[in-house]
């Protein structure tokens, strides 16, 4: 159950789904074994994938997101940086095409 900002230097409550940024991770095994977990054609199945839930609140989802790594598992990466005339600029170029 999601309980904190997965951000570790953060860690705000999470208290709203309307705040912040929730992931959704689909990671293969970790699942409970079903009844037909004896069967001899088990191999043959998909494997077991389960759903683990992240959430970066506002300030952190502002400046970060979830990745997932195959050897470390859910990593926090900075989201590049836009400078601060990016949006003037854009404008301006709208401006200019119409």
């Amino acid at each position: 159950m999601l309980s904190h900002c997965a951000n570790p230097q953060c860690r705000k409550p999470f208290l709203r789904l309307r705040e912040g940024k929730l992931f959704l991770v689909e990671s293969e095994g970790g699942a409970e074994p079903d009844e037909f977990s004896a069967l001899p054609f088990r191999s043959v199945r998909k494997p077991a994938r389960r759903v683990e839930r992240y959430w970066l609140c506002d300030r952190c989802a502002a400046d970060w997101t979830l990745t997932q790594d195959g050897k470390r598992g859910i990593a926090l990466v900075a989201l590049p940086q836009r400078p601060v005339n990016a949006g003037l600029a854009m404008e301006k170029a709208r401006r200019e095409t119409a």
